[in-house]
């Protein structure tokens, strides 16, 4: 297995130079950028439609329109030909969002434009050019929003197929520090589920019974990336990430419109021991959508009168044995 970006090469002022982050990024939101940077490409002239902008990256017209459909994410050897071919892409903004798209002295207008506007492109008129804003993607100068954005880190396999790393209870106090370090990460045990769906997939153990019954001390919980803190849906179930109380199982209340809090609730009853407890988003470091859980534990339902009547039942059959045993 490796890392989903790893050692990628930027060609900028006809001159090769190795750029090796220390922050990977999931291919989603590298596939996000990619298409702003096709549109980008569209609007200066570079290229003339889908089908010369996929040849020129060296795939196929039907490939890219599933890409632009949200079907698949692009590939490493697209994007390495991209920057090649068009020396000016800021690689880092490619891949992280740092900074803008074009490395030249640009100056951009504060107009919006669109896809379908045909702009010249020659030194002369270079400080004119608007980025394209039909996209739903903020700029890197955007304010500060309710968005997590995407895990710093995702395993995939070697046909870039992403797996699901999990983080036992012994490795929770190293993911706090290690979750955007590409080698901790690639140092955890991962597990494949079916059914699962779209999206980034991370699993983690749970230590403890506040969440009982749901969750049972070590259940294995898998969770879908949160981008947004906007996605919360009061009362499910996601992981939540911080430096003050770790790594948890809660359902989540979003209080942040009134009070700037998530309110993070146990389901066991006991609400003395584990009572309602307030996080500010700033503190969050990661929240997952809890989608699964594993279970190991298998416990008698808590019913005084099944119990009865199994004691009944098995009464009367060692009475049906006596009966039988005397004739």
């Amino acid at each position: 297995m490796f890392l989903c970006v790893h050692n990628i090469t930027e060609f900028c002022n006809n001159k090769q130079e190795k750029i090796h982050f220390s922050v990977f990024i999931c291919m989603n939101d590298i596939t996000q950028r990619f298409l702003e940077l096709y549109d980008y490409l569209l609007s200066l002239g570079e290229v003339d439609g889908k089908a010369d902008f996929a040849t020129k990256v060296g795939i196929s017209t039907s490939s890219f329109t599933e890409i632009s459909k949200g079907r698949n994410n692009v590939g490493l050897s697209a994007i390495q030909k991209t920057v090649t071919l068009f020396d000016w892409v800021n690689v880092s903004w490619l891949l992280k969002g740092d900074g803008t798209i074009d490395t030249r002295t640009v100056k951009y207008d504060s107009t919006p434009i669109t896809t379908n506007q045909n702009i010249g492109h020659s030194p002369s008129n270079l400080t004119t050019f608007a980025p394209p804003t039909n996209i739903n993607i903020a700029p890197a100068t955007a304010p500060a929003t309710s968005k997590l954005w995407l895990p710093k880190v995702v395993v995939v396999t070697e046909n870039e197929r992403e797996i699901i790393s999990l983080v036992p209870v012994k490795a929770s106090a190293g993911y706090l520090n290690g979750y955007a370090d590409p080698e901790y990460v690639e140092t955890l045990p991962t597990i494949r589920l079916p059914n699962l769906g779209a999206g980034t997939h991370r699993a983690f153990e749970i230590k403890g019974s506040s969440m009982n019954p749901t969750f049972h001390n070590k259940s294995i919980v898998i969770g879908r990336w949160l981008e947004s803190f906007d996605e919360i849906v009061d009362r499910r179930i996601y992981i939540v990430v911080t430096n003050e109380y770790g790594i948890v199982a809660k359902r989540v209340l979003n209080r942040i419109s009134e009070r700037g809090v998530l309110t993070l609730v146990s389901d066991n009853s006991n609400k003395n021991e584990y009572g309602n407890y307030d996080v500010e988003p700033e503190d969050i470091k990661e929240m997952w959508y809890v989608r699964a859980n594993l279970s190991f534990e298998f416990p008698e339902p808590d019913n005084s009168l099944l119990s009865r009547m199994d004691d009944m039942e098995a009464h009367l059959a060692t009475i049906l044995k006596q009966l039988n045993n005397k004739k």
